[in-house]
């Protein structure tokens, strides 16, 4: 049998032949394998989701620890949205004691799970302390609520005499929290929040 030593240039290309073929097992068999498991296991959408979750459950817990607390101080209630013909009711009983009122109501707007729908009310009343009961019952409204500005002008001498017209703005607050629907929500700008709460804001009187 006859044998003979391979040239350098042979050496070398059978050197790059086989660096080669190791370069395409690679790929093949541990690269290509490799990426298409960090895509299959890939978990940063799962971390997106579970913060999401995570963001939603303290939520959750904000506000019903919220409505516990409006429950046990009478604070009125966070009804789920959208809640707006039971407002509507409760106004109505509100100013029964009224001769008029009026009511305009703003688009509801949400900011996370939190919903605001803001009220201006315009109404006349026979006397100031009519005037003042239609504002208590208000004040004591069984939906959460916060009398954001209070202006009250009376036709008499003083101001507690004649009758009187007075001009409110007021918000209504609900929760998306076991909603239904989220149907006429628009997100919140920062000229439309308000705080929250049930209380009054300004009042300013006129004789």
């Amino acid at each position: 049998m006859m044998s003979r030593e391979f040239t350098k240039r042979e050496k070398l290309l059978m050197l790059i032949m086989c660096i080669l073929l190791i370069g395409i097992l690679y790929f093949q068999f541990v690269y290509k394998p490799a990426r298409e498991s960090i895509k299959k296991y890939n978990t940063s959408d799962l971390s997106l989701q579970l913060q999401a979750e995570q963001l939603k459950a303290q939520n959750i817990r904000k506000m019903n620890s919220e409505m516990a607390s409006n429950k046990a101080t009478k604070a009125g209630v966070v009804a789920s949205y959208n809640n707006v013909k039971n407002e509507i009711k409760a106004l109505n009983d509100v100013f029964a004691g009224a001769q008029t009122f009026n009511m305009n109501f703003s688009e509801a707007t949400k900011d996370g799970d939190a919903v605001r729908r803001n009220i201006d009310i315009s109404f006349t009343a026979g006397s100031y302390t009519a005037a003042e009961n239609i504002l208590k019952k208000l004040y004591n409204c069984k939906y959460r609520c916060l009398i954001r500005t209070i202006n009250i002008t009376s036709s008499g001498s003083g101001v507690k005499s004649g009758a009187v017209a007075g001009t409110l703005k007021v918000t209504f607050f609900e929760t998306l929290y076991n909603a239904d629907t989220k149907d006429g929500l628009k997100e919140e700008s920062a000229s439309t929040a308000s705080g929250t709460g049930t209380g009054t804001g300004t009042t300013s009187a006129a004789g």
